[in-house]
C-alpha cells in the first residue's frame, strides 16, 4: 500500500510517496504559467489532512511568494489501498476584468514535478509519437522521457510501478522530462486561452509485484472519479460482428474503390471457399469534393447504382452477413462541404471553426443530430456498422474553441449515441490513440492499437508489431485492440498471420483482386468464419516487457491465454539480420498456476513437457515467427488441441474424465493432437473409431477427424 511521507524539513518544501517503506514519487511539487509569461515554481504553504473510510487525503497548497499572491493551486493525494490519485485546483487569483486578464497557457498552464526515480530497473513509457498514435520507448535515463508519454511503468528492486496521466472532462494530462536532475513532470493543460481556473483529476498511481494487473487498476481507480466517461474493457461489449473474419478494400483498391471492384473480390472469396463474414468498404466510397464530405450517399461514378445495390449484392449473392463503411470523425478529412445539400439541411448540427471548416457541431446534442441523420441513411441502405477515422484531429480542429476534454467528449458521446441507436455500438475506433480520444468513448470496445499495416514497406512489420505489442499493454486496459488489416500474400504475411493470431481483436485482410492464399487465412478460424480469439489482449512477456526488440537482439515474445493454456508468440523484428536467441518458460504466462505444462509448438508440431523452473530455448532467423502453447500438464493424457489451427487449444469446449478414458469436447473436427505417456489403447470420436499415429515427436500423438461436422465429442482411452 503507499503511504505519504512529509518530508517538508529535508527535502526543500516537497512531499512524497512510499510503497513499502521504500520512496516512490520524491521532490513532488507545482509550478505554472500564465499566457505570454515565464513558468514560475510555486512555494508550498501548508499541508492540510483529511481521512476517509478507505483512503487518506493530503491536500497542498501552493501559491505564490506573498508580494505576487497571483496563483494558487491545491494538489491533493488521494491514498487508498488500490492506489495513489491525485487531483489539481488551480486558480488566477488576480484575474482583472477590467485590466489585463491573465489566464493559464493554453499549452502547459501547470506543472506537477517529480524528482528522480530511485532505483530504476527498467521503463517502458508510451508516448505520442504522432497526433494519431503512441510507442513505446525504454530508456531508463528520465532526461530522455518523450513529451507526451500517456503512460509510464518502471520497475524498482520491490515492485512495478504505473503512472497514468489522466485526461478529464476538461483538462489534459501527460508526462515529460523535467530538468537534467531526471525528474518527471506532469504537463497539465486545456488547449484553449483565457481559463482562469482547472480543476482535473491529474494522474494516478499504481504499484505491486505483477506489471499487467496495474493498468486495468489504475484505469479503474481513475473512472471512479470521472462520472461515466468512459468504462474499462472488461465492462464493455466485444461487437457480434467483430468476432468473424472480414475483409478489407483500403490495401486492395485505396481511393479507387468501387462497386465492380468490391463484387469481383466478393465473387473470389466465395470461389476460394473462405468464410468472410464482413467487408469494410474503407476510404473513397463516399462523394466528396476538395477533402470534404459532400453527399450521404456514395460516389455517382464509382457506384452508379448507389450504395444500397452494391450492399444487397455483396448480401444476397455473395453471402456476406455484414457490410460497414469508413469516415472520418468530421465527416471526411477536412470535415463537410460548406456548399452541399447535407450542410445545408443539416445546419443547425453543424459548426464552423475559424479556419473554416465545417463538422459535427462540438456539443453532445448538436453534434448528434448530424451523425443521427447519415447514420441514420446509412442503415436504411444496408450499412450495419461503421470505422471511424482520424480522431485525434477533434483537438486540431477545434483548438482554442474548447478545452481538449470537453471537444473530445462532446464528439464521441454524439458519435457513439448515433452508433448505438443504428450499428449496435459496433464501432472500429482508428487514429485516435492521443489521451483525451481514449478517456472519452463513453462505451465502445475496439479501436486501432498501432499506426497502419503498410504491405509495401520491405521491414515495416518490424515497427507496426512493435507497436502493437507495447502499446497493447496500456492500451487494452481500455479496449480490444484492433492491430489492422494485413495482406495474406506478402513478404510478412507468416509473421502477420500469428501477430494476429495472438492480439485478442479482429481479425480482417485486404488483399487485392486475385491475391489470397487461404492457407494464411483458414489457421485463424473456425469453418463457419469465427475467428480463433485469445481470452485477453495480448502484452510482452515479463522478460521483453521492457526491453527493445527492435533495437537489442532478443526477440519480442507476446503472451495471451485460451481454452486454458497459454499462448506465447516468438518474432526476429531486431534491425541486426543475425540470429536472435530466446527461451520459453511457464514464467512467460503470468496467469499460468501450473507446476508443468506440454509447450507445443505449432510450425514443428514438436513438444515437451517442461516442469516450471525450466526453460526452453530456441533461436530465429530474421522474419522468422514461432507459435508456442503452454498446456497444463493434465498427467498420463493431455489433450493439446487442433493442429490445423494456430491457437490450437481455443477449440477444447470442455475436458473430463471417465473411467480409464479422457473426454475432450472439440468445437469443430481437425487433426487433434494429444500427448501421452503412453500410445492410446484406442480412440474414438462421437462413436466412431478412428486411426491414431504417431508424431514425429516422441510422446505426442494426431487423430484425423476433420470429416466430423459439428462440435466432435472424443474419447482417448488409455492403454
Amino acid at each position: 500500500m503507499f503511504t505519504y511521507l512529509d518530508s517538508r524539513a529535508r527535502d526543500s518544501g516537497s512531499v512524497a510517496i512510499a510503497w513499502g517503506g521504500n520512496t516512490v514519487l520524491r521532490g513532488i511539487g507545482v509550478s505554472v504559467r500564465l499566457e505570454g509569461g515565464e513558468r514560475r515554481k510555486l512555494a508550498l504553504h501548508r499541508v492540510e489532512r483529511q481521512e476517509g473510510a478507505a483512503c487518506a487525503e493530503y491536500v497542498h497548497v501552493y501559491q505564490d511568494d506573498e508580494e505576487a499572491k497571483e496563483a494558487v493551486v491545491r494538489l491533493t493525494l488521494r491514498c487508498c489501498p488500490e492506489g495513489v490519485a491525485a487531483f489539481v485546483e488551480g486558480e488566477i487569483v488576480r484575474s482583472n476584468d477590467f485590466g489585463d486578464r491573465r489566464a493559464l497557457s493554453p499549452d502547459d498552464g501547470l506543472l506537477i514535478h517529480i524528482g528522480a526515480l530511485d532505483e530504476l530497473q527498467g521503463v517502458l513509457a508510451n508516448y505520442q509519437h504522432k497526433d494519431w498514435w503512441t510507442r513505446p520507448h525504454f530508456d531508463s535515463d528520465l532526461r530522455a522521457l518523450p513529451e507526451r508519454t500517456v503512460s509510464l511503468l518502471w520497475r524498482t528492486p520491490s515492485a512495478y510501478f504505473q503512472l497514468l496521466p489522466v485526461t478529464g472532462p476538461a483538462y489534459r494530462a501527460d508526462l515529460q522530462a523535467d530538468g537534467r536532475a531526471g525528474g518527471l513532470a506532469v504537463r497539465i493543460f486545456s488547449g484553449q486561452g483565457g481559463m482562469t481556473s482547472c480543476r482535473t483529476l491529474a494522474f494516478v498511481l499504481g504499484g505491486g509485484e505483477n506489471p499487467y494487473l496495474l493498468p486495468e487498476r489504475n484505469v479503474t481507480l481513475a473512472l471512479r472519479h470521472l462520472n461515466g466517461q468512459t468504462l474499462p474493457r472488461n465492462a464493455k461489449v466485444y461487437p457480434e460482428i467483430l468476432d468473424y473474419l472480414g475483409w478489407c478494400s483500403w490495401d486492395a483498391f485505396y481511393h479507387e474503390v468501387d462497386e465492380k471492384g468490391l463484387l469481383a473480390k466478393a465473387e473470389e472469396l466465395q470461389r476460394l471457399g473462405l468464410p468472410v463474414r464482413w467487408v469494410m468498404i474503407d476510404d473513397g466510397w463516399s462523394e466528396v469534393r476538395d477533402r470534404k464530405l459532400y453527399g450521404m450517399d456514395a460516389d455517382p461514378a464509382k457506384f452508379p447504382r448507389g450504395l444500397a445495390h452494391t450492399i444487397e449484392a455483396l448480401k444476397r449473392q455473395y453471402g456476406i452477413r455484414w457490410v460497414g463503411v469508413w469516415h472520418t470523425i468530421a465527416g471526411y478529412w477536412d470535415g463537410i462541404h460548406p456548399d452541399s445539400e447535407m450542410a445545408r439541411e443539416l445546419r443547425e448540427y453543424l459548426f464552423t471553426t475559424r479556419r473554416g471548416n465545417v463538422m459535427p457541431y462540438p456539443d453532445a446534442g448538436r453534434g448528434f443530430g448530424f451523425w443521427h441523420a447519415w447514420h441514420g441513411y446509412l442503415a436504411r441502405q444496408g450499412v450495419d456498422f461503421v470505422k471511424v477515422d482520424s480522431q485525434s484531429a477533434v483537438h486540431n480542429f477545434l483548438r482554442h474553441h474548447l478545452p481538449v476534454g470537453q471537444a473530445a467528449s462532446a464528439a464521441h458521446t454524439a458519435l457513439e449515441a448515433s452508433a448505438a441507436l443504428h450499428f449496435d455500438r459496433t464501432i472500429i475506433n482508428c487514429m485516435g490513440m492521443s489521451a483525451e480520444n481514449i478517456w472519452h468513448r463513453p462505451v465502445s470496445a475496439v479501436s486501432r492499437n498501432s499506426d497502419d499495416f503498410v504491405p509495401q514497406e520491405r521491414h515495416g512489420f518490424r515497427e507496426h508489431a512493435l507497436q502493437n505489442a507495447y502499446n497493447s499493454y496500456y492500451h487494452g486496459a481500455w479496449y480490444w485492440g484492433d492491430w489492422d488489416m494485413f495482406w495474406t500474400e506478402n513478404h510478412d504475411d507468416v509473421q502477420n498471420m500469428v501477430l494476429r493470431a495472438v492480439s485478442g481483436g479482429p481479425v480482417y485482410f485486404s488483399d487485392a483482386l486475385g491475391r489470397t492464399d487461404p492457407a494464411r487465412v483458414r489457421p485463424l478460424i473456425y469453418r463457419d468464419g469465427k475467428i480463433i480469439r485469445c481470452d485477453r489482449t495480448a502484452s510482452p512477456t515479463p522478460d521483453c516487457l521492457m526491453r527493445s526488440p527492435l533495437a537489442e537482439p532478443i526477440p519480442l515474445k507476446l503472451w495471451n491465454t485460451a481454452g486454458g493454456a497459454g499462448v506465447v508468440a516468438a518474432f526476429h523484428i531486431c534491425e541486426a539480420q543475425t540470429d536472435v536467441q530466446g527461451a520459453i518458460s511457464l514464467d512467460d504466462v503470468p496467469d499460468m498456476t501450473a507446476d508443468s505444462a506440454w509447450v507445443y509448438e505449432h510450425f514443428s508440431r514438436a513438444a515437451v513437457r517442461l516442469a516450471r523452473g525450466q526453460s526452453l530455448p530456441f533461436a530465429l532467423q530474421a522474419e522468422q515467427c514461432r507459435l508456442f502453447l503452454l498446456v497444463p500438464d493434465r498427467g498420463a493424457v493431455t489433450p493439446i488441441g487442433l493442429a490445423d489451427k494456430l491457437v490450437s487449444s481455443a477449440a477444447l469446449e470442455r475436458q473430463w474424465e471417465e473411467g480409464k478414458s479422457c473426454m475432450v469436447r472439440l468445437r469443430e473436427g481437425g487433426t487433434f493432437v494429444f500427448a501421452a505417456d503412453q500410445p492410446p489403447s484406442a480412440v474414438r470420436a462421437n462413436g466412431e473409431t478412428l486411426k491414431w499415429s504417431p508424431s514425429a515427436c516422441a510422446s505426442l500423438y494426431e487423430v484425423d477427424c476433420s470429416h466430423l461436422h459439428g462440435a466432435v465429442t472424443l474419447e482417448i482411452v488409455r492403454a
